[in-house]
């Protein structure tokens, strides 16, 4: 997915609250945006928004000397979402068909994403909002059909916290049929994405194989990813990938379902949705 005008506001703004967390210097956080503003006017629109995204996270890493800005907050989402599994399961458990639960519970943990808000109030009861609500683009029925004639799942992860919502999921999954699934992260920090760190936190690694991709974009850059995550990628009978940022950097791909949460403009317009709708947009073919 290109990058649009519209973007660029929000690359600034999100620039300025990484260098906020970084550090209480307002004289450093002005070089940020400097060097930001400055190199934006370089950059060409053809590129997705994730890759643009990791040069302006880049620049600030450079400019504070922080290499993880958001790291503190991270911790506090992953804790959240921990204390919340018990409910958030429990909702799961006790829904008519299971695994469609498990989707949406998926879905709805996509609201915690620092790259388009700079917080995310009452995680809790945006999560009760997002579970209530129905699919705008729903591909279940396609999604359940892949799913019992696949013996190999690469689910792409996100964000920190949100990673709990999947570990619901990948449970559903392995009550279907025995199949294998890799859960990938990303390979070094970069705005609130999961890391190594967030999934052993969360203790993914005691449910699934976990990978990290090689790469610090906020999303799943192909060219970017290691050998073995390109390869599993090829290899993958169905492809389950979160958020927004991967919806931008593989809505091109084939045998990728996307789950996420329309949390901006230019993916609604995209989408031909509405912010804030909830998504399962397979692409089997």
């Amino acid at each position: 997915m290109k990058t649009y005008l519209d973007c660029m506001s929000c690359f600034v703004r999100q620039a300025l609250e990484a260098a906020r967390m970084a550090t209480k210097d307002e004289r450093v956080q002005r070089k940020v945006l400097d060097s930001v503003m400055g190199r934006l006017s370089t950059l060409s629109f053809n590129a997705t928004p994730p890759e643009i995204a990791q040069v302006v996270h880049g620049l600030v890493k450079e400019v504070t000397g922080d290499s993880d800005p958001y790291r503190e907050i991270k911790k506090k989402q992953n804790q959240i979402a921990l204390n919340l599994f018990p409910r958030i399961k429990e909702m799961v458990t006790g829904s008519d068909d299971r695994l469609l639960g498990a989707v949406k519970m998926a879905i709805a943990g996509n609201v915690i994403d620092l790259g388009v808000q700079d917080e995310v109030k009452d995680i809790e009861g945006s999560i009760y909002d997002a579970f209530s609500s129905d699919l705008t683009i729903d591909s279940y029925d396609e999604f359940r059909e892949v799913l019992t004639h696949s013996n190999l799942v690469l689910y792409l992860g996100d964000n920190a916290g949100e990673i709990v919502f999947d570990k619901i999921l990948i449970e559903e999954l392995k009550m279907i049929k025995r199949m294998e699934i890799v859960f990938v992260v990303r390979e070094k920090p970069i705005i609130n994405d999961a890391t190594m760190e967030d999934a052993q936190f969360v203790g993914m690694e005691e449910l699934t194989t976990v990978l990290s991709n090689g790469s610090d974009a906020p999303a799943t850059i192909l060219s970017q990813c290691s050998q073995e995550v390109c390869g599993l990628f090829s290899r993958a009978d169905m492809i389950i990938a979160k958020g927004q940022g991967n919806y931008e950097s593989l809505n091109e791909e084939h045998r990728v379902f996307f789950l996420l949460k329309a949390k901006c403009p230019v993916i609604a317009r995209d989408l031909a949705v509405n912010v804030g709708d909830m998504i399962l947009k397979g692409q089997k073919v």
